[in-house]
């Protein structure tokens, strides 16, 4: 008979062991989330993200797993070779590996149906980017990865998705090909060598959800989707899963909780993966795992209600162990102004408080700690000119736009109209022919604003920005009228942190121990991300669980 891991310190070993758990400080309460669009202009209100209750101790909820459900209330058994738990891009292309392979599979998906997100996928070759002429340096952007995480991840992953993304890839491109999806190579990376990025993003065109509005890539796991399904893939919507199940030590299986309020047990032959994403919708564990972040205003994670830290929480029950520190944020300044380049910023005291010409998440982890978690961006009418000047030099997300390879440099006609279009909706992006005016329309003072921009005008005269070291390739002044001003707010996207795993994508318990018939894939793994999240590669999150559902269907065929 299966049983359920439980948490009781009693149960001959298999409790759930503290040191294990990284402890964090708790935080500010995060507000409604939103969703920003790709012009970061515009806001649609999401409803609250769950919060799970805290114990009357100071133990975090989720230490403590559920009891397990009689067995007389089983209202029927699942029987396949796997169990997918998850339906968003890992679990997908989980699902899609595993059935190609000829394996039975069951997936397991809380929501109504699969999701999506993000606009392009990240990986360290293709063999689209073969026919463009371009390749990575691949030492370079492993170690810059390594040096961005603090040196404090498990290298052996690192090198997994750098040697084999490129398969991963390519199996799912062709898949795209297939469907009319066009799949082409974003351009508008950092050519910054204290912040390069390398041309492994891959943005979709053509499908239908991209067509629709949505976000591109959701296209790539609609494929996904549609190819597990022909190859016998069966899924299971609004079945919430439990807990895990184990004979002896080996995991196999979980019982969740279907629309209708039964229980459910999948059971699987040769293996369980946990597909179910990272915590950004679970204010306990936010504040717990990712306590710099948790204070965060907003968060645009997809699907509203989902999120919430299920694989994470089932995998330590099941002998799992936490990957060491504080996951790492995956913040962007989107919630905000599009445009925020290199240009002056200055916080609602009207102080410059860090060197603009950075990255996406250090531009974000700099805006969260200033008044209102806002950045004002200053520039003037030579603004677009001045942008076109310092991408061969700078760029990136944020900076440049999203235009693809062969499609010309940055169209800055294009871009002094997303910006007039954005003053117009006067959110986010303000207009005046004075500082004076400027500094009154987002309510800062007008001295201090004044005697600010002046002195960013003699650093840029001298072309030596003696405040805060910013390459004077990015120093342009803010002296022409008509003057712009716009808001720079960051949101969470995801945590990159989760479940230790090896290289067989095998959750572990601390000691580096498989556990049986466990796998993990996606934001619910860990150890590939540490103290920050690495753009060099844009888009490598998705590229990581494109990557791991790939392999995990060959890891668990070869079991």
């Amino acid at each position: 008979m299966s049983d359920m891991i439980t948490g009781d310190q009693s149960d001959g070993g298999r409790c759930i062991d503290r040191r294990y758990f990284i402890s964090g400080t708790a935080a500010v309460a995060l507000t409604t989330a939103i969703a920003a669009t790709l012009g970061g202009c515009t806001s649609n209100s999401n409803e609250s993200a769950t919060s799970g209750s805290t114990s009357e101790s100071s133990e975090p909820s989720w230490f403590t797993a559920p009891d397990p459900v009689e067995e007389s209330k089983i209202s029927q058994t699942v029987e396949s070779d796997v169990v997918v738990i998850g339906a968003g891009m890992s679990g997908n292309a989980a699902a899609c590996s595993c059935a190609e392979r000829g394996l039975s599979v069951s997936v397991v998906e809380r929501m109504e149906t699969w999701s999506g997100r993000g606009y392009g996928v990240g990986v360290i070759d293709s063999k689209i980017m073969e026919a463009a002429g371009l390749d990575i340096d691949r030492s370079l952007a492993q170690k810059y990865w390594t040096r961005c995480c603090g040196s404090r991840i498990n290298e052996k992953l690192l090198s997994l998705y750098m040697n084999r993304s490129r398969e991963a890839a390519d199996w799912g491109f062709e898949k795209c090909a297939a469907a009319g999806v066009s799949v082409l190579l974003w351009d508008g990376y950092s050519r910054d060598p204290q912040f390069p990025d390398s041309a492994g993003y891959h943005v979709f065109f053509g499908g239908p959800e991209q067509s629709a509005g949505k976000d591109w890539s959701r296209d790539l796991t609609l494929c996904l989707n549609d190819d597990a399904i022909k190859a016998g893939a069966t899924y299971y919507y609004n079945n919430h899963a439990e807990y895990l199940e184990k004979d002896d030590d080996t995991v196999t299986g979980c019982v969740a909780t279907d629309a209708d309020g039964n229980y459910v047990r999948y059971h699987a032959k040769k293996g369980v993966v946990l597909a179910t994403g990272d915590v950004v919708g679970n204010q306990e564990m936010l504040e717990y795992y990712a306590p710099e972040i948790a204070q965060c205003n907003y968060k645009l994670y997809t699907p509203v209600g989902g999120n919430t830290g299920d694989g994470h929480a089932m995998g330590l029950w099941a002998g799992g162990a936490m990957q060491e520190g504080d996951f790492p944020p995956m913040l962007h300044p989107q919630v905000g102004a599009y445009y925020q380049c290199g240009f002056l910023c200055v916080n609602q005291d009207g102080e410059r408080f860090f060197n603009e010409a950075t990255w996406v998440n250090g531009k974000s982890l700099n805006y969260l700690r200033q008044p209102g978690q806002c950045g004002y961006v200053v520039f003037d009418k030579n603004w677009a000119q001045n942008n076109l000047e310092t991408l061969p030099y700078g760029g990136g997300m944020f900076w440049d736009t999203f235009r693809v390879l062969g499609s010309g440099s940055w169209d800055a006609v294009a871009g002094q109209q997303t910006v007039d279009d954005a003053v117009e909706k006067g959110s986010f992006v303000f207009k005046a022919d004075s500082i004076e005016e400027l500094a009154s329309k987002v309510d800062i003072d007008a001295t201090a604003l004044k005697e600010t921009i002046a002195r960013y005008n003699q650093l840029c005269e001298a072309d030596n920005d003696e405040d805060f070291g910013k390459d004077p390739l990015f120093l342009t002044p803010v002296e022409e009228a008509p003057f712009y001003i716009s808001k720079a707010i960051p949101g969470i996207l995801a945590t990159v942190g989760g479940l230790k795993v090896d290289t067989r994508l095998n959750v572990t318990d601390a000691d580096g121990n498989a556990i049986a018939g466990l796998y993990a894939v996606g934001n619910v793994s860990g150890d590939f991300y540490a103290v920050d999240y690495p753009i060099n590669i844009p888009g490598n999150s998705q590229g990581r669980c494109l990557t791991w559902g790939y392999l995990v269907g060959e890891f668990i065929e070869k079991e």
